[in-house]
């Protein structure tokens, strides 16, 4: 049976994300807008909700209740882009989707989940060139300014990503593409990606950066209108200085290791 259930897309920021996003939304089937930034609120508010059982039992609410609230919440704010899209399928792109993973996958537990993963050490030079800013305080976000946080930003993201795995109906749901595979060998590894979200594969994927689209501002606007370059892969030989060859072994050279970036700490 066709899976025409929504794609979630989480990761870092500064991994690909905005890539995969207008990949995607080039498919014939799949509408994948600008960042609403809406999952991960729908998800938290699903836990404050949760946390307030004993009030939602007086008001005759149960848990099926909640999850049908907060699917219905999401679908409705997406509706009317995707009808006016004319394809069949969304898929959401905000980086941290991935913080929520588990509990997005509680709530569409046939939604196939995605986490970009890119070099932590390329991610960390790309973020402390940003200017983001923390709506809440007006100020910038730490991790673009710091070193040290924004190695453990990076760390904290993949990890609290792979959290669904623990979920045992989570099994065929989670899948992790690497911004490197899709700059190196785009067709086998895009193939792979829509066999698991059940699409058909269509070469015109290929050629997103030719389809004007809405990016919203999107701080990676300007990259993914051109087509895949690899200038990008390996930025940190050049950016990094020993003292922040050590500062990133010693917050997350393992996780470096695991994700077969290195293959020890001998880099």
């Amino acid at each position: 049976m066709k899976n025409n259930q929504t794609i979630f897309i989480g990761g870092s920021g500064r991994s690909g994300t905005t890539l995969l996003r207008v990949i995607l939304d080039s498919h014939p089937n799949i509408y994948c807008g600008p960042e609403l930034k809406v999952t991960p609120l729908i998800a938290q508010l699903h836990l404050d909700l949760q946390a307030s059982s004993p009030a939602l039992k007086a008001y005759q609410l149960s848990n099926q209740d909640l999850q049908h609230l907060c699917q219905q919440m999401l679908l409705t704010l997406t509706q009317r882009a995707l009808q006016s899209s004319s394809k069949q399928r969304l898929a959401e792109k905000t980086p941290t989707n991935g913080r929520f993973f588990q509990q997005i996958h509680y709530l569409f537990p046939q939604s196939p989940l995605v986490q970009v993963i890119r070099d932590g050490r390329d991610v960390v030079c790309s973020l402390l060139k940003m200017d983001w800013v923390d709506p809440s305080t007006n100020q910038p976000l730490d991790y673009t300014r710091d070193f040290q946080k924004a190695c453990l930003y990076w760390k904290d993201e993949v990890l609290s990503s792979r959290l669904v795995q623990k979920i045992p109906s989570s099994q065929g749901r989670y899948i992790e593409i690497k911004y490197e595979d899709i700059v190196a060998t785009p067709e086998s590894t895009l193939k792979n990606l829509f066999e698991f979200i059940e699409e058909p594969w269509d070469p015109i994927v290929l050629n997103f950066s030719e389809i004007k689209r809405d990016l919203n501002s999107e701080s990676s606007a300007n990259q993914v209108n051109k087509k895949l370059y690899s200038s990008s892969v390996s930025r940190w030989k050049n950016e990094f200085t020993p003292d922040m060859k050590a500062k990133f072994k010693e917050i997350a050279g393992d996780l470096l290791i695991e994700l077969n970036y290195e293959k020890n700490n001998d880099w």
